[in-house]
This record gives C-alpha cells, sequence and structure tokens, in this order.
C-alpha cells in the first residue's frame, strides 16, 4: 500500500506543468513562463494580463515596470534574477584596475554605438567595496569588502549590505551620451556605528568618443568624533562590465548534473548549460583528477633518487579537488583568476613513481609548492570553459623547479 501512495505521488508530481504557454487563436505559442527553481512557482507579469506586456533588448524578455519587492536606487535597477535564469546575453566589454581614488576612463571591447550597447538592454556592473580602516581622523589598512545585495538591509558579517540592486543594472537610455549618472550604494553596510554614516557614489558618464568615466565619492560610517573620528571608509571599485538583456525564467538543471566526465584540460565542452549559462543553477563545481602528473622530472628534485618515471601528486592530499564558479561569473569573455579559490600548503609531504616500487615517500624537507601557472578559467562561447594549469613545484631553496600537470575530471551544477 506504502509503495502504490508514493507511485502515486511520483506519477502526480511528475505530471504537474511547470511552465505555462500563451497561445494566439492558431494555437501558436507566443510566450511561456517558467516556474521558478528558488519558489516552484509560475509567475505571471501583471502587464500580461492586462495585455500591456513590454520587451526588453533583442531576447523578447518581459520588463514591465518598477519591482516594489526590489527598489531601484537611481539608474540601478532589479533587472530580474541570475538564479532563476532571466539575465541573459552577458558578454564581458571591461575588466581591468579601477583605482577609486580618481576618475577612470575606460574602452570596451567592443563598439558600443553611439547609444550604449543598444542592441541590449544595459549594462551590469560587477565589483567589490574597497575599505578604508580611519582610527582618530587617521586612515589606516585598506581590504576588500564583497557585496551582500538585500532589499531588507540586514547586515552580514564579512560584507556589505546594500539595497541598491547587486550587481548593477543600468538600462541603455539611463546613460545618454555626455550625462554623469551618479549610482548611490545605499544600505546598512557593515554597521559599524551607524552614527555618521554615508553611502559611497559610483558615477558613470557615457562619453561622445564611446568610452566611459568612471568616478568615486566615498562613503563612511563613523563615530562622528569632531576631534578624530573611529570607523571606516567606504568605496564602490569596479570589476567587470558586461552587457545584458531580460527574458522570462528559464528552466534550470537539478543540483550535481553532469556536464563533462572524463579527463581533459584546455577547451572543455560542456553538455547542458544554454547558451549563457542561465540554466546552471547556482552555477558550476570543477573536479579535477586525483593525480597532477609530471614526466621525467629532474632526480635532484627527489633527494637524487635514481629512478625516471611519472611522478604524480594525489591532488586530495594537496587539498584542491573541487572549485566552484558561480553563476554570476560565467559571463562569456570573463577570465577568472582561480588563485584565491585553490589553497595550498606550503609544503607537499607524499609523492608516488609508476611502477617503481617507491610507493608513497616523505619529502617535505625537500620539496615545496611554488606557484601555479595558467591559472585562469576562461568562459567561451557555445558552453565552453578553458582551464588547464600546473602545480609548480621546487626545492626548498626555490630551484629545480617543475610542473605537474592537472587534468579536469568532471563537471556538474550545484545548489548553495
Amino acid at each position: 500500500m506504502e509503495n502504490q501512495d508514493l507511485d502515486l505521488i511520483g506519477k502526480t508530481v511528475g505530471n504537474m506543468p511547470y511552465k505555462i504557454g500563451i497561445v494566439d487563436q492558431n494555437g501558436n505559442l507566443k510566450n511561456q513562463f517558467v516556474a521558478k527553481a528558488s519558489t516552484n512557482r509560475i509567475d505571471i507579469p501583471e502587464q500580461m494580463l492586462s495585455g500591456s506586456g513590454s520587451t526588453g533588448g533583442s531576447t523578447g524578455g518581459n520588463t514591465g515596470g518598477a519591482d516594489s519587492n526590489h527598489p531601484s536606487a537611481g539608474a540601478d535597477y532589479y533587472a530580474g534574477s541570475l538564479a532563476d535564469g532571466e539575465i541573459t546575453q552577458r558578454k564581458l566589454e571591461w575588466s581591468g584596475t579601477d583605482d577609486p581614488t580618481k576618475s577612470n576612463k575606460i574602452t570596451f571591447a567592443d563598439d558600443p554605438g553611439t547609444k550604449l550597447f543598444g542592441q541590449f538592454d544595459g549594462i551590469t556592473i560587477l565589483g567589490h567595496i574597497q575599505k578604508t580602516v580611519m582610527t582618530k581622523g587617521v586612515l589606516g589598512a585598506v581590504t576588500s569588502v564583497p557585496i551582500n545585495y538585500d532589499p531588507k538591509n540586514v547586515v552580514k558579517a564579512g560584507y556589505f549590505t546594500t539595497t541598491a540592486p547587486y550587481p548593477l543594472y543600468i538600462k541603455t537610455a539611463s546613460l545618454p551620451v555626455g550625462q554623469k549618472v551618479p549610482i548611490q550604494i545605499t544600505g546598512t553596510g557593515e554597521h559599524l556605528s551607524g552614527k555618521n554614516v554615508k553611502a559611497p557614489i559610483l558615477s558613470l558618464t557615457f562619453n561622445v568618443d564611446k568610452t566611459m568615466t568612471i568616478e568615486h565619492t566615498a562613503g563612511y560610517d563613523n563615530d562622528g568624533d569632531a576631534a578624530g573620528a573611529t570607523g571606516a571608509n567606504y568605496q564602490y571599485v569596479v570589476d567587470r562590465i558586461a552587457t545584458f538583456s531580460k527574458q522570462n525564467a528559464f528552466a534550470q538543471l537539478p543540483p550535481s548534473v553532469n556536464l563533462f566526465s572524463g579527463s581533459a584540460s584546455g577547451d572543455i565542452t560542456l553538455t547542458g548549460p544554454s547558451n549563457y549559462f542561465e540554466n546552471v543553477m547556482d552555477g558550476i563545481e570543477i573536479t579535477f583528477g586525483q593525480y597532477a602528473t609530471a614526466n621525467n622530472i629532474v632526480n635532484d628534485l627527489f633527494h637524487n633518487l635514481n629512478k625516471l618515471g611519472n611522478y604524480r601528486l594525489n591532488v586530495s592530499d594537496i587539498g584542491i579537488r573541487t572549485i566552484r564558479i558561480g553563476k554570476e561569473d560565467l559571463i562569456i569573455g570573463n577570465k577568472i583568476n582561480l588563485l584565491s579559490k585553490l589553497k595550498f600548503p606550503s609544503t607537499i609531504n607524499n609523492f608516488e613513481v609508476d611502477g617503481g616500487g617507491y610507493g608513497w615517500n616523505k619529502w617535505s624537507a625537500n620539496v615545496k609548492f611554488d606557484s601555479i601557472d595558467n591559472n585562469l578559467l576562461i568562459v567561451k562561447e557555445n558552453s565552453v570553459i578553458n582551464l588547464g594549469f600546473n602545480i609548480i613545484v621546487s626545492k626548498t631553496d626555490g630551484t629545480v623547479k617543475t610542473p605537474f600537470k592537472l587534468n579536469v575530471s568532471k563537471v556538474t551544477t550545484y545548489k548553495d
């Protein structure tokens, strides 16, 4: 009886709709709305019910009006949910060093036209907060603080909480040529004191020569002591600028779906992701092979062993078996530095020689982790990622550097 009940439940769930289609009088599909992965709910925009729906960019996504649950911050507005696949056509147009102490003019990778990337809905901006500690009026340590977007403005330890929609989304029409557009990064921030507080401001100007000028106005949170305030100053630093367009919610792949398996480096084609990675849940998890290998390395690295062969390091021992790349970073053309995601020990304790009878040997006194070679992951078109790096080890005096090649064995989706 219990099995019959479970079977009935399974059939019922399996037959439940996950999207609604809108058709014309001839039965032709005109629009569709997919259940959001975060809520399992199918949302139909109010504009569609009143027959006044609008579209955005070249994708035909519904832009609608203001979102009362996600208030705009000037030109920065809530364009939709990355998690639910409502943001598409993200292609990197700039990344680099944005110095918050001065005005910076940047050049886009592609011609933006006279209306800033008018073939899309606009641009999206990712960045971080630069924090400068102040003690009795004296500026001190400078650190980077990640951004936490929360419309409810709840403090999150280790983050700068903002009610300004993040990532930033700015419509093409909001950045006319020659007009300086300020965006206030409102919110509680780190909530150091709450006494003397000002939000940082990012200002953007789309210039007639098709460049963009980025300017910064520092915010602060301090105790307001006129003799010398204690607290911190904050500035918004731009890391990446990409195009974007809106679309309806996109059905998400379940977590842990296998997108690649094998052993590869360089260009790796994934099976399952949509063109702009809209459907990969919260991102992709990359699993490396069990071993990093080196062929015919210099004996002197290993206590002058009289043996040449295929040496390998156990990746699990090193502690870098898997890394995660969030959907936020899966922008076409983005180059992701993996060093911040990889944690290495200062010394490496074990190695193995294929067919040599040496088994596992201790050589931590002789060998250390040196560096990573080719540490970038590149997001490419057609569901391709480019990844392939070497673990460089050396003698403790820094000599006899040897690369151990590390291949990818599996790529899956994941859910935070």
